[in-house]
């Protein structure tokens, strides 16, 4: 029993090739051990940082929009001044348009008042340059005391009745242009010849001169 015994003992401490074995199993896992601590406290620095950078780019978005915050009535103001100065640039180019009709052709002034459905267009055009002066006036001029928000109202419908006096002012150079005094008389002619017969035959007729008047028009 004590041969026994001992002889295993004797095998394993003498057997080096088996403890040459466990010591470079033993070194290769500290090595793996000591790569994995060091990878984890990279990544534990990496997500420091990341979470750094994500904390300092929410503090400058909710500065930015702090700063957006407080000059959004400056821009609000700033880009309904521009449409203002977009609209009147319209209305010098179609003044300047009305001009060139009216020199061409001065007698379609007194044509287009002499004519029913077109005479409506001046009173029209009045009113609503008028009441974009008013509002013009009360923006800017008049002294009284108005909040941010009152005054960009005021300046949003200027932009609007300055672009409705335009369209009225592109339909008032449509009329200039094709209304004339001739076609005022051949209207009034017209009306006179068929007043006492109205036969289908004499509409058809009225309607067909109508159209060749229009049609040998040189304007």
């Amino acid at each position: 029993m004590l041969l026994f015994s001992t002889g295993p003992m004797n095998a394993i401490e003498n057997n080096p090739f088996l403890a040459g074995t466990v010591l470079k199993m033993k070194h290769d896992q500290e090595k793996a051990l000591f790569a994995e601590k060091r990878a984890q406290a990279i990544m534990a620095e990496g997500h420091v940082f990341l979470g750094r950078e994500v904390q300092a780019t929410n503090e400058f978005q909710r500065e930015f929009n702090k700063y957006l915050d407080s000059f959004h009535d400056a821009i609000v103001t700033a880009a309904q001044v521009y449409g203002i100065y977009n609209e009147i640039k319209k209305t010098v180019k179609l003044v300047g348009d009305v001009s060139e009709v009216l020199a061409a052709a001065p007698t379609n002034a007194i044509a287009v008042s002499l004519a029913p459905d077109r005479s409506g267009i001046y009173g029209t055009l009045i009113n609503s340059s008028l009441e974009a002066a008013q509002d013009i006036y009360n923006a800017c001029i008049a002294k009284q005391k108005l909040t941010e928000q009152d005054r960009n109202e005021i300046l949003n419908r200027i932009r609007h009745k300055i672009r409705k006096v335009n369209s009225q002012l592109t339909q008032l150079v449509t009329y200039l242009r094709y209304t004339s005094l001739e076609d005022i008389w051949y209207n009034i002619r017209e009306q006179a010849r068929y007043m006492t017969r109205e036969r289908k035959h004499a509409a058809i007729e009225r309607c067909f001169e109508r159209w060749h008047h229009n049609a040998t028009r040189n304007y």
